[in-house]
């Protein structure tokens, strides 16, 4: 629906806002200009009729579009970017907030042009598409490990069903003799015995998967856009394949942060703050950051303790404090973030203190 006759006149060497909620089949479009709804529109997800509606807007003096990051990727900015317009994604998380109770796609999408003019959006950084399909992969990697720990969940639950437990030479490491122990056991019924060899066999083949998957990310590192600062990353003990791969993918441009509290902030490792008058209250992490990241560190930082004297001794002054161990650990995680990302900066080595 359009509510300016003359649409060319009136954006004239304007500024010309544009909100896009998208969906897997259609995109709501909302176009502002000097805090007028100029038009609303809705078409089917495809880039060229947008391109088209776009061409009625080709007087303004600048035209600027955005949408929420989400399952659609990057794609479409992409194609804006390399048309000549100015595209922002912004994180939905950190959409200002309404009061109203009533959500529409055409609200979505006058909300997101609104905040756009008055600048009150953070964009997200998209990486260059090289980077994200390498990135792909090690996501594919941690889908395939929710899937592993899913099927042994639901093996051990099918063994509990059934009264068995395992015996005491048997550790649950899921090795040879695991798995043997497993393919023997005997049932009353031939179809129980039917129904854990099928969750035997989704077991083995996700394994196959996964050790695929890990070749494939061993070459990665070795090559030329990685070799060097995956050599750095992994000059610390508890620091490896996955956690290296996962901290160059996801970060990928390690000068983007201005300050360490910026760095932290992305990775949702910096405390919740609550304040009021003269009190101020720390709270847990705000999760709001790069979650596949966040877990990777966290999982290190317990073997790099180990390693490192000053993180070692870190965890263990929190711990004194009467902070659990769990609590502790993720601050380690945060310094040691922080200390890798210098690392990367300086271009050189880890360097562990006494």
């Amino acid at each position: 629906m359009r509510y300016v006759k003359d649409i060319a006149l009136f954006i004239r060497n304007k500024s010309v806002f544009i909100g896009i909620d998208v969906h897997l089949d259609s995109w709501s479009i909302c176009i502002q200009c000097d805090g007028e709804v100029v038009e609303t529109n809705n078409i089917a997800s495809d880039y060229g009729r947008l391109k088209n509606l776009l061409k009625d807007y080709a007087s303004a003096r600048e035209i600027r579009l955005v949408y929420e990051a989400g399952f659609s990727g990057f794609w479409l900015y992409r194609r804006l970017i390399a048309d000549g317009y100015n595209c922002v994604v912004t994180p939905p998380a950190l959409i200002p907030k309404t009061t109203s109770k009533v959500k529409t796609d055409r609200r979505d999408a006058k909300a997101l042009a609104s905040y756009l003019s008055a600048n009150l959006l953070k964009a997200v950084s998209v990486p260059p598409a090289e980077i994200e399909a390498d990135r792909r992969v090690i996501r594919c990697r941690s889908t395939l490990m929710r899937k592993q720990n899913r099927i042994k969940n639901e093996i051990n639950s099918f063994l509990h069903l059934h009264g068995i437990r395992r015996p005491a030479h048997i550790r649950w490491k899921w090795n040879g003799a695991d798995r043997q122990w497993l393919s023997e056991l005997q049932f009353e019924h031939t179809s129980d015995r039917f129904t854990l060899d099928c969750l035997l066999e989704t077991y083995q083949d996700i394994r196959s998967r996964l050790t695929e998957v890990t070749r494939y990310l061993r070459e990665l590192a070795k090559s030329k856009n990685y070799c060097r600062h995956f050599e750095i990353l992994t000059s610390l003990k508890g620091v490896g394949l996955i956690t290296a791969m996962t901290f160059l993918l996801e970060i990928y441009d390690f000068g983007r942060f201005a300050s360490n509290d910026q760095f932290g902030s992305y990775l949702g490792l910096s405390p919740a703050q609550h304040s009021s008058g003269e009190k101020t209250r720390l709270g847990n992490i705000t999760r709001q950051g790069n979650a596949y990241l966040r877990g990777v560190l966290v999982e290190s930082a317990w073997t790099v303790i180990r390693y490192d004297p000053h993180l070692r001794a870190k965890y263990e002054r929190i711990r004194a404090k009467g902070t659990n161990g769990k609590k502790a650990i993720v601050a380690v995680a945060r310094s040691l973030a922080i200390r890798l990302r210098r690392c990367l900066l300086d271009n050189v080595k880890y360097a562990t203190e006494a």
